[in-house]
């Protein structure tokens, strides 16, 4: 299995731009697979009451680099929320992975 972890500090849910006070993308990739996983744990400023479903996301990361997909809201408290992807991260490669 092979990971990377990204801290974001920007985030935009269906075009929508969202407070975060904590930020944090996981990408992962089994030892024999092709695609990768991803999840989204976000802690925003504001308590925001979302359905459980899918939401187009978009991730800035602290050096401005952009980061979106898709991905299904599987957990949230108000504010806490857990996102799974539900395809391919753009602006991301395999490459990047840690050798």
């Amino acid at each position: 299995m092979r990971h990377k972890t990204f801290r974001f500090g920007h985030l935009r849910l269906n075009g929508i731009p969202v407070g975060v006070h904590y930020g944090n993308l996981l990408v992962a990739q089994a030892d024999e697979a092709v695609a990768v996983d991803w999840e989204v744990v976000v802690t925003t400023m504001d308590e925001l009451r979302l359905e459980p479903a899918p939401y187009d996301m978009h991730l800035e990361l602290g050096d401005g680099r952009q980061l979106w997909g898709q991905a299904l809201l599987v957990r949230s408290d108000g504010r806490a929320h857990v996102f799974r992807g539900g395809n391919q991260i753009n602006g991301f490669s395999a490459d990047e992975f840690p050798a």
